[in-house]
């Protein structure tokens, strides 16, 4: 990519040229720049400041500590000096150098409120005591699961959309946390069913080598990965702060029972729980999805709508979406969403890479050679089949020769099968378009950079990246108009109409054909595009995660209502399917499965709340049950919450049985609990060949009703008895 701002300064314009570059955030290029102008200079301690501050900025606090080290000796009464080794000596974990320094900053400078802030934070090194749990206990903790992050880098280095966002937010977090909170990253360990965490050092070197190369087998990325892998499985249950904020920036819907764990936090130490909503189009446009994805992110969806404290979301069209699907689970309450648009711009973080050399691959183009960039998956939403039939009229209307070559980069996913065969099965497209995956960060800033124009064509997305993306290098993006896609391209963009093909050709032969419209069009983008920092995204973030949100009451139960304690499947969020998940109380139970839920041994619970005015008089509590193979002995009580448990009652029945189990209690105002001890329990083998598990008391369904409701009784042994047909 041809730029004069990356060619080598003149004699004696090393610092002008450092600080332009800084100005601009392209840290990495800026760090040499200073590094050239203090060869030159050693003595010149601002910018060796200056320097450190790139060297932050990029990830690589060890080589920032140094250098403001070096500034602090060279300039001991500087009081910026001190103050700037302080805040990294705070982010290494090094609390007491990081004390001494706020206090010789503070001592040459009495009225510096940074100074004097940071000495109080970390006075308790006066008196010898560590720092960090102190700190931890006084500030709001911010914690980033990490959890499909891990399980992504596990076999895979180069990030997609979601990773991206994780990786680049949650690094930001770590290094630079908004005022009075501290930043920890975990991930969810399956095997203990808890988090463990993920070292800042360790998450920052992750961070770095996944957008600085794409070889999984490269020893160092294979020794990071390594390392990650003995952090979660040595590392203790991370401990969380009373009041803490678990923010998920990721997915978790492929974690089972990952619900169950955070209410458990949240019973236990008040933790409160924010996801990021990317999208809906499993529940928007399951078509294109995996039938498996669909099931899980319904049962997530609904259950998230009922448990989230608040949400946030990156686009306004998925929160739109997010906050209707949420009042159709629970219309009782009103989920709060707030938009953390994904407006970052890439070129801040990645522009150093136009100073790389060309990626030399055979599978992107040679030097010099005029191309169209298209990234993201190939799937059948990104739509490829559309853009391949495309560039086949392009080809047959003027000739290969003069049809530039489209660069796709993504690998082929989930109903690529259609685009690939016509891929495959063209020539001429197999020797137009490029198809390449595994592709650096710093090797796409430089696609980005030297391509004529970008190409999105997806039939939903929930931001749309890679319109961002293009806008931050300037080229010009060819968009789809729909979904969020136009927040993304906002005035900038060139949209055509969705699943028009002659729109799509005709706007293809515009940017192709005539340069001088693509470079008026192109010309704009300076002028209409105002994109953000990384770290803004991350303080907008941290900020929205913990603002005071009104706690939403817990769900209620519909008296009279069977309610399924299983996987019902389907594509749709539900009251039913998050009641599934949220009427489990505690941790001994089993994921849930199609056919119902197994306790585990010891007592396992359920929590019934039921509508205001419900305290006082009898109730019945109606359980689907089944008796586990062998010899199982489980008990079973239920009692109003809050008020004498009673004594347990045992359940006898023929292993294996499916049968209804009735008990009658009062509830308090709190609703009713039911509790089933499981004793030792049963091991039963797995049915797919696996380990097996060891089982109390199968549940299958749940009803409470008064004594004297007679059909809604009738209504729940009919259900376990008959197949009921049609809707009800």
């Amino acid at each position: 990519m041809a730029d004069e701002h990356f060619g080598p300064a003149a004699a004696g314009d090393h610092l002008r040229h450092a600080d332009a570059l800084r100005d601009r955030r392209l840290w990495t290029a800026a760090a040499a720049a200073y590094a050239e102008h203090l060869a030159l200079h050693p003595g010149d301690w601002a910018a060796r400041i200056q320097m450190g501050h790139c060297l932050k900025e990029d990830g690589d606090l060890a080589a920032a500590l140094a250098a403001y080290r070096e500034a602090a000796s060279a300039a001991p009464h500087s009081a910026d000096a001190h103050l700037q080794l302080a805040h990294a000596l705070k982010l290494l974990g090094q609390g007491e150098a990081a004390w001494r320094s706020y206090a010789r900053a503070l001592e040459l400078a009495p009225d510096n409120e940074d100074a004097a802030r940071g000495a109080a934070s970390l006075a308790a090194v006066a008196s010898g005591v560590a720092v960090s749990p102190p700190v931890a206990g006084q500030l709001a903790q911010l914690v980033f699961d990490s959890s499909d992050l891990v399980a992504y880098v596990m076999h895979n280095r180069t990030p997609t959309g979601i990773q991206r966002v994780q990786l680049n937010v949650t690094m930001r977090a770590l290094l630079d946390p908004i005022e009075g909170t501290s930043t920890a990253a975990v991930a969810f360990d399956e095997d203990s069913g808890f988090w463990r965490e993920i070292g800042r050092d360790l998450f920052l070197r992750i961070w770095n080598l996944s957008r600085t190369g794409g070889d999984p087998d490269a020893p160092a990325w294979r020794e990071a990965v390594a390392e990650l892998r003995r952090a979660l499985r040595e590392a203790p249950d991370f401990a969380f702060a009373p009041g803490a904020t678990l923010v998920n920036l990721g997915t978790s819907w492929w974690i089972k029972d990952y619900f169950l764990r955070v209410r458990h936090v949240a019973r236990l130490h008040g933790v409160r729980y924010v996801p990021l909503v990317y999208d809906c189009i499993p529940l928007m446009a399951p078509e294109h999805c995996q039938p498996l994805l669909v099931e899980e992110f319904a049962q997530w969806f609904s259950s998230m709508a009922m448990l989230a404290d608040s949400a946030l979301a990156i686009s306004e069209w998925s929160a739109a979406d997010a906050r209707r699907i949420a009042a159709e689970v629970a219309p009782e309450r009103a989920l709060p969403v707030s938009v953390m648009p994904l407006d970052a711009d890439l070129r801040q973080d990645l522009g150093a890479a136009a100073a790389e050399s060309w990626p030399l691959r055979p599978d992107l183009p040679e030097p010099g050679e005029p191309f169209v960039l298209c990234v993201g998956t190939i799937e059948s939403r990104k739509n490829h089949l559309m853009l391949f039939h495309a560039w086949l009229t392009l080809i047959r209307r003027h000739g290969a020769a003069r049809v530039p070559r489209l660069v796709c980069v993504g690998k082929p996913g989930w109903l690529a099968d259609a685009a690939m065969t016509l891929w495959r099965n063209a020539a001429a497209l197999r020797e137009r378009v490029l198809i390449a995956h595994g592709v650096p960060d710093v090797a796409l800033a430089a696609l980005y950079g030297r391509a004529l124009f970008t190409v999105t064509n997806s039939f939903y997305e929930g931001w749309g990246l890679p319109v961002t993306e293009s806008l931050a290098f300037g080229r010009l993006p060819l968009v789809a108009r729909n979904t969020s896609l136009v927040e993304a391209g906002g005035d900038s963009a060139v949209y055509f109409e969705p699943n028009n093909l002659p729109d799509l050709v005709a706007k293809l032969e515009t940017l192709i054909f005539d340069d001088a419209e693509r470079a008026r069009l192109e010309a704009r983008i300076p002028h209409s595009v105002r994109l953000r920092r990384w770290s803004d995204i991350a303080e907008q973030v941290m900020r929205a995660a913990t603002a005071s949100q009104e706690r939403a009451p817990p769900p209620v139960i519909a008296p009279g209502i069977v309610h399924p304690l299983r996987l019902t499947g389907g594509g749709e969020a539900t009251r039913l399917k998050a009641m599934a998940d949220i009427l489990r109380h505690g941790l001994a139970w089993h994921p849930l499965e199609p056919w119902g839920c197994w306790t585990r041994p010891g007592v396992a619970m359920l929590h019934i709340r039921l509508p205001a005015g419900s305290a006082g008089g009898r109730w019945r509590v109606h359980l689907g049950c089944v008796m586990p193979p062998g010899d199982a002995a489980p008990r079973i009580r239920a009692f109003g919450a809050g008020a004498s448990p009673g004594r347990f009652l045992s359940v006898s029945a023929e292993p294996e049985r499916r049968f209804a189990c009735v008990l009658e209690t009062e509830a308090t105002e709190e609703g009713i609990i039911v509790e089933i001890d499981g004793g030792a329990g049963v091991r039963i083998a797995a049915e797919d060949g696996g380990a097996g598990c060891t089982v109390g008391l199968g549940v299958t369904d749940v009803m409470v009703c008064r004594p004297e409701d007679l059909a809604a009784r009738q209504d729940f042994l009919e259900r376990l008895a008959f197949l009921v047909l049609g809707p009800g």
